[in-house]
């Protein structure tokens, strides 16, 4: 099974997956890249794939679509695995080339946001309005596009997240071309730093500092759980402009600055529950680390990795944006501790199930039954169904 990536750029919540995918395959996955570096997430493709085992091609601004054509032209029998539709426009061309050519297609779809707010950083009012309506108009047409180039040969949709699915099927994609997937990371045997279980509840924020991460709505709800005295301590760590989000002299809550990606098992394995109040994450990779850790979560319902909590028992779901229904559960779960105990004991069911072997093994079946009708249409382990 010969299988070629096209991405903007690749990054650790794939490539640990798909490190374990070439192993049971038998053949080096071919990456090809828009960016080596990915900066945002400050990852550097150069590191995550080793040029010796994979091969890797760099599209030029000049000559991209030649290159681009030469990459279908020798791999007529791949499996052709896209990251997102419009992760980069120019990679959009190549997938309608792709499909008209009836080449095997995956593309990895992650819900797209409906909030008024930056993907990476804050934008003005007209602009992130603008840009809703556009993913909205967009997506209405996106699969009449994708019937027409591919000439009824439709290709395999890995939806991140169960809000995918849904935003899938309201415009239109067929069930039959949608598969449930996700995004997995290793466990990290860590020491962490012990804290006081008698105490307060120790929670923490970690995301970047902008209106899309809901950092407001977790300060609110802290604010009002301390409001006599506290009882919960929320530590917050991330990059951006703490300065947006004023905590200074609130009781309980503190900054802590950024911690690095390799550390963030060993941070979250020191407190009692992670907080995840984004009104917009397409997975929330850090729900995963934190389940590793045995840390429970409390996620909005505008996060892909909720179902990860659902499915578990491993943490609880609020209302994307409710302030008094997130100020509840905090109290509650302040107030009786052996509740957290309960989730604790969760996580350990769920972390088996979404370790990137686990991920690999299910893509693995979906692509030979997808494309080869070899065995039963697969089932993601990590939802719990029968």
């Amino acid at each position: 099974m010969n299988i070629v990536y096209w991405g903007k750029y690749i990054d650790t919540y794939l490539m640990d997956t798909f490190a374990r995918l070439q192993e049971l395959v038998g053949e080096s996955i071919h990456y090809v890249l828009i960016e080596e570096n990915f900066t945002r997430r400050q990852a550097k493709g150069e590191k995550l794939v080793d040029p010796s085992v994979n091969p890797v091609t760099l599209l030029p601004q000049r000559g991209f679509v030649n290159m681009s054509m030469d990459i279908l032209d020798q791999n007529t029998d791949a499996i052709h695995i896209f990251l997102s539709f419009w992760g980069d426009r120019r990679l959009f061309g190549v997938l309608l080339h792709a499909l008209w050519r009836r080449c095997k297609v995956v593309v990895i779809f992650e819900p797209y946001s409906t909030v008024p707010h930056g993907y990476w950083k804050d934008e003005g009012w007209l602009r992130s309005h603008l840009k809703v309506l556009g993913r909205r108009l967009a997506y209405r047409m996106l699969w009449p596009m994708l019937r027409i180039a591919s000439r009824e040969k439709q290709p395999c949709i890995l939806a991140v997240s169960p809000l995918a699915e849904e935003q899938l099927q309201r415009v239109g994609f067929s069930e039959q071309v949608i598969y449930p997937f996700g995004y997995f990371v290793e466990r990290k045997i860590v020491e962490p730093e012990q804290g006081d279980q008698a105490g307060v509840l120790r929670a923490m924020f970690s995301g970047s500092l902008i209106k899309r991460k809901g950092l407001d709505v977790a300060i609110a709800a802290v604010q009002r759980v301390n409001s006599v005295s506290v009882r919960v301590m929320l530590d917050i760590y991330g990059p951006g402009d703490i300065g947006k989000f004023p905590v200074d002299g609130l009781p309980g809550i503190c900054y802590k600055g950024v911690y690095s990606q390799e550390d963030a098992q060993k941070i979250i394995s020191g407190y009692d529950l992670l907080l995840v109040p984004s009104l917009h994450d397409g997975w929330g990779l850090v729900v995963n680390e934190a389940l590793m850790q045995e840390v429970p979560v409390v996620v909005s319902d505008r996060v892909g990795a909720k179902i990860l909590v659902e499915s578990s028992g491993a943490g609880l779901v609020f209302e994307n944006g409710n302030v008094e229904q997130l100020t509840e559960l905090l109290t509650d779960l302040s107030a009786h501790r052996d509740k957290i105990a309960v989730m604790k004991s969760r996580c350990v069911l769920i972390r088996d199930l979404i370790t990137p072997q686990i991920g690999a093994d299910y893509l693995h079946k979906v692509l030979k039954y997808y494309f080869a009708q070899d065995g039963a249409k697969p089932r993601p382990v990590w939802s719990l169904q029968e």
